[in-house]
């Protein structure tokens, strides 16, 4: 990948994280704490296990980040068997945890609209091809990788 296209992809990724940042910062929360979140409001039920497949991410931060939506009563653990490791038991979003996640939609769409601004149709179309083909290109690169390790 050239130098231009990846820093164009770093660069957009630090620009929404700090976006939702701000968007979020009243609620004290950070724009990896309202990814779990969206996962929980999109996906419904999750064990912190579930999360970490899903998101191929190291466990420990997982578990710290939502321990810390469990103590901001965003997140919630879901009634279970109390011989249940931790890590299996799933989690749910809270009343207040649902009220942000929706609100997040709101905040994604703003930021959507803005990041098509003088952007025409064709050329959305074109720019969405090329991000498939790089994404499908890096899944199917990870799965060469990893066969070879």
């Amino acid at each position: 990948m050239n130098k231009l296209l990846l820093s164009t992809f770093t660069f957009l990724k630090k620009q929404l994280q700090s976006y939702i940042n701000e968007e979020f910062k009243s609620y004290n929360l950070k724009s990896s704490e309202i990814f779990f979140m969206q996962i929980l409001y999109n996906e419904g039920e999750k064990s912190q296990i579930e999360i970490s497949k899903m998101l191929e991410c190291d466990k420990s931060h997982i578990h710290r980040t939502l321990v810390k939506l469990i103590d901001k009563d965003y997140i919630r653990h879901v009634e279970s068997d109390h011989n249940e490791h931790i890590k299996n038991v799933k989690l749910s979003l809270t009343d207040k945890g649902i009220e942000i996640s929706k609100l997040f939609d709101k905040v994604m769409k703003k930021w959507d609209k803005a990041m098509k601004e003088g952007i025409s149709q064709d050329e959305l179309k074109t720019a969405k091809n090329v991000a498939l083909k790089i994404i499908n290109n890096a899944l199917n690169f990870k799965k060469m990788e990893s066969g070879n390790v």
